[in-house]
């Protein structure tokens, strides 16, 4: 990791090459440890949009940026459609894009689309191209936080050399940190703390951090796979697709095991807001899922919601966990503030694929048989 910040030009002055949207697609569900084959995030691959990237290329050398990410979806691809609705606001994107990791963070609002990273800040319901950069042609699901937004970037899809790069949203100054090594998790982000797990070089994977808004100094955690969360200075991690989960404060570099409650399951998310950590679990044999929560310093467990079918997340802001689950006739999206009861958000016919809670607002996807996308953003009921 280099010792200070490369400078790069902002969202829309754009690198000069264009992504290869042949990346492939993340897991469908977040991952808590990297799969045991490759060790990398998977992403299914998109032969039509690859191909209308090279056309563009060989007949008008197109630059990534403003100018050919209006170009691409002005006449190949339409650029997915803003618009505001009586419940809130919603993203449409058509045949030719595929939305994943929706990120929430006040009006703050990003996504994966294919191998590029979009940005939206929901007052001015404009969409921003911010990645991939210049040489790079894959990127994974972006974290964001009340200011800065950090997603990875890499040549390919399996890379020793990933780097990760750092949105200002403030500035509006993008900003890459220096090569990461390769990629064993999604980042989280808190404040200006990113938190990851990767190999660096040819090295084992580690959970790492680093405070992107400063020089961008490696911060080495446990050795080992994991998918960690943060806030504040706060980081937790599963150890394994089942857990366990672990805790250590970064400044003192104090780590301790979290006593949780566990199935044999697959845990399908992990979030952390003060020292409260949620999760989701699906049990092995009969595929039903809970989401429960724990204090990390040793306090009893609560059930969020069980007997789960489907469960998609959960996201967890401090005070309302969100999740999605499915039902006879689609999917619904579920809200729980601790201590309340369960509501219904939504419902919809078809699959949600990623959701995500900051204050009165949450966020979903809406897939509708793997061709059309839709990001809802809505206030929670009261």
């Amino acid at each position: 990791m280099p010792d200070a910040l490369r400078d790069e030009p902002p969202a829309g002055a754009g690198p000069d090459a264009p992504p290869d949207t042949t990346a492939a697609a993340p897991p469908a569900a977040p991952p808590i440890a990297a799969p045991a084959d490759s060790g990398h995030p998977a992403r299914r691959p998109s032969w039509l949009h690859a191909a209308l990237w090279s056309l563009v290329v060989l007949t008008a050398g197109v630059a990534l940026g403003g100018a050919g990410y209006r170009l691409e979806h002005r006449y190949l691809i339409p650029a997915p459609r803003v618009e505001r609705t009586a419940a809130g606001l919603r993203i449409e994107a058509q045949a030719g894009h595929e939305l994943t990791g929706v990120a929430l963070d006040g009006t703050r609002l990003l996504w994966q689309d294919g191998a590029s990273i979009e940005y939206l800040d929901t007052r001015k319901a404009k969409i921003l191209l911010l990645g991939p950069g210049a040489g790079m042609r894959t990127t994974w699901e972006p974290a964001v936080s009340d200011r800065f937004a950090v997603w990875f970037e890499a040549e390919r899809q399996v890379s020793l050399a990933a780097r990760m790069v750092v949105y200002d949203t403030v500035s509006g100054r993008r900003r890459t940190l220096g090569d990461v090594g390769s990629v064993r998790s999604f980042p989280a982000l808190s404040g200006d703390l990113a938190v990851w797990c990767s190999a660096v070089r040819l090295g084992r994977p580690r959970i790492l951090g680093a405070r992107v808004g400063g020089g961008g100094q490696l911060i080495p955690m446990a050795d080992g796979d994991g998918a960690p969360v943060v806030s504040g200075g706060l980081v937790a991690w599963a150890a394994g697709w089942t857990g366990p989960f672990y805790a250590e404060e970064v400044a003192s570099g104090t780590r301790w095991p979290v006593t949780a409650s566990l199935t044999d399951g697959r845990l399908t998310g992990l979030a952390l807001s003060g020292r409260t950590l949620v999760w989701g679990q699906e049990s092995k044999e009969s595929g039903s899922g809970v989401v429960a929560a724990v204090d990390v310093d040793g306090g009893s467990q609560q059930t969020v919601a069980s007997g789960i079918t489907g469960l998609v997340g959960p996201s967890f802001d401090g005070s309302t966990v969100v999740w999605a689950e499915k039902t006879t006739h689609g999917t619904r999206v579920m809200a729980r503030r601790l201590g309340g009861p369960a509501v219904e958000v939504s419902r919809w016919p078809g699959a949600i694929t990623g959701v995500a809670v900051s204050g009165a607002s949450v966020a979903w996807i809406e897939r509708d048989q793997g061709v059309w996308y839709t990001i809802e953003v809505r206030s929670l009921p009261r």
